[in-house]
């Protein structure tokens, strides 16, 4: 329990520290920004409390926000994304795999993990940016940010995930 709980701790500020020192300075094509400090959240083992995940998402958002000035967006939007995430776990989490599991390609299988992860990562970005944008004075560009950001950023969670972090634990 202390090596699982030392390992969300240690993916949460590398997913900070790579947020903020890395992936906020890459926009490619003037549009799209990854954003995977996400990927903490589609982590989290199944069974988390839905306040701890609450309080996480908005830890992990509120983080951001310290670090990129942007006035409490990334923690709106994380604290939406985590109250959804149990109702889009019941959708998409198989019904016979135990309680103790943590999303994955190997636990829900690929297609369900990419659908899980990829619609859990589709309702952040878009509250995110429009919550951002605030008005739909340039809607081509709000959905070619969200569309951009979308792709970039579900390539390398799936990328992450494939690592298989697993194979550390021995």
């Amino acid at each position: 329990m202390k090596k699982f709980l030392f390992r969300q701790i240690l993916l949460f500020v590398l997913l900070i520290f790579l947020q903020v020192w890395l992936f906020n300075s890459i926009h490619l094509f003037g549009v799209a920004t990854p954003l995977v400090y996400i990927y903490f959240l589609i982590k989290l083992p199944v069974n988390t409390n839905r306040n701890m995940v609450l309080l996480l998402s908005a830890l992990l958002g509120f983080s951001i926000d310290i670090f990129e000035y942007t006035w409490g967006l990334n923690m709106f939007a994380m604290t939406i994304t985590g109250f959804l995430r149990h109702f889009f776990l019941k959708l998409f989490a198989p019904r016979d795999l135990f309680d103790e599991y943590i999303p994955s390609f190997t636990t829900f299988g690929k297609q369900m993990f990419i659908r899980y992860a990829g619609i859990l990562t589709l309702v952040h970005i878009v509250i995110l940016f429009a919550t951002e944008s605030l008005s739909l004075f340039d809607p081509l560009r709000l959905c070619m940010r969200i569309a951009g950001s979308y792709i970039l950023t579900i390539l390398l969670i799936f990328a992450l995930d494939s690592l298989n972090f697993e194979s550390l634990k021995k």
